[in-house]
């Protein structure tokens, strides 16, 4: 039986996972965190048998000596820039695989570059990693080629603090380029007219997007010969997207500033339902082919890709890799619907080449 360290299983990200772990029979699970009590009514809600322990992930001595024996670590502790570094090399060191779902190029390529013997799997959530895995699953489903892609990501959710700064990083990041989309193989802004309306499908009326190549989009374009390509990030809540913007400007990170976020995202939220949605259309001269990847919670949905990537990191090559990469991005999809019952995966063929207009659904993944 596979022994599991779970780290940030109290967060909504590390919950779902946990839910997801705890129904694999195969599995034995160890939480850790500082909190003994909040663990303790966590794991009596998913499986009796799920240990619990104290752990403070900064320390790095605390953190060595509960890797020793695991045979996997997962950290969902956030803010990723704060705590996957460290954990991460403690696991290397103890030639434990290790799963995250943060972790940016910068981390991947230091890690790459130090070596490990053992296989490590970062970007295993959302985005980066569904995003990257949905451009796969449409390659692989027009083997004539693509002349170009269309993607949205995005839709109504929760916040948490975790989920705030991940977003206010990846804004900062040098490698991604935020306005911008890939035409004919060269990174450039994108117009307000390129940005193409959320298929009403997938996306409510009030859905507002932006262009947004970030480093994962890019990567996968490259290595699957796309040269067209616009990915619109999508929010709906327009007090959510204001309070954003307002942090986002500022650079201001106080606690005052993520409860002003935290607070739109409730208002938002109230009386509507929260949706998400991965969707990506890929085109030819005479054809188009979208792959549309919904779920209610976009946190479920990422605590069940690290439960994917746990469970087959083992028998991965040892290396550094993004989840995006993973060998069978297909039997990825079929895992987090079978786990998420409320997540489907829909490939939609059109024959006039405009999905909105069209959109017979020919079957799922």
């Amino acid at each position: 039986m596979k022994k599991v360290l779970l780290l940030g299983s109290t967060g909504a990200v590390g919950a779902g996972c946990l839910d997801v772990l705890a129904r694999c029979g195969d599995i034995s699970l160890l939480i850790a965190g500082r909190n003994v009590a909040r663990l303790g009514t966590v794991a009596s809600a998913v499986r009796a048998d799920v240990e619990t322990a104290r752990l403070d992930i900064t320390d790095v001595a605390a953190v060595a000596a509960a890797v020793t024996g695991c045979d996997v670590v997962i950290n969902c502790a956030g803010p990723s820039q704060r705590f996957s570094a460290g954990v991460a090399a403690a696991a290397i060191a103890a030639r434990v695989p290790y799963v995250d779902p943060g972790g940016d190029d910068a981390l991947l390529e230091e890690l790459t570059a130090a070596g490990t013997d053992v296989p490590v799997v970062l970007q295993a959530g959302v985005q980066p990693g569904l995003s990257g895995m949905l451009l796969r699953v449409l390659a692989l489903h027009r083997s004539d080629g693509i002349d170009s892609v269309t993607a949205w990501c995005g839709g109504l959710q929760r916040l948490t603090p975790a989920s705030v700064l991940e977003y206010l990083g990846s804004l900062h990041d040098s490698r991604g380029h935020p306005g911008s989309a890939l035409r004919a193989g060269v990174i450039r802004r994108a117009g307000h007219e390129e940005c193409q309306p959320p298929p009403k499908q997938y996306f409510a009326d009030s859905a507002t997007v932006r262009a947004h190549l970030d480093a994962e989009i890019a990567a996968v374009a490259a290595y699957l010969g796309i040269g067209t390509l616009c990915w619109m990030n999508v929010f709906d809540g327009a007090y959510t997207t204001r309070a954003m913007q307002r942090l986002a400007l500022d650079g201001e990170r106080s606690r005052g500033d993520l409860h002003d976020v935290l607070a739109a995202a409730r208002l938002d939220l109230f009386g509507r339902q929260p949706y998400f949605a991965v969707v990506g259309t890929a085109r030819s001269n005479t054809t188009a082919t979208t792959v549309a990847i919904t779920c209610p919670d976009s946190y479920r949905t990422t605590g069940a890709l690290l439960a994917f990537a746990a469970r087959h990191v083992a028998s991965m090559p040892a290396g550094v890799r993004a989840f995006w990469s993973v060998d069978e991005p297909q039997r990825a999809l079929e895992f987090l619907t079978e786990y998420v019952p409320e997540a489907e995966v829909s490939v939609v063929d059109d024959p006039v080449g405009d999905p909105q207009s069209s959109m017979i659904e020919e079957g799922a993944l």
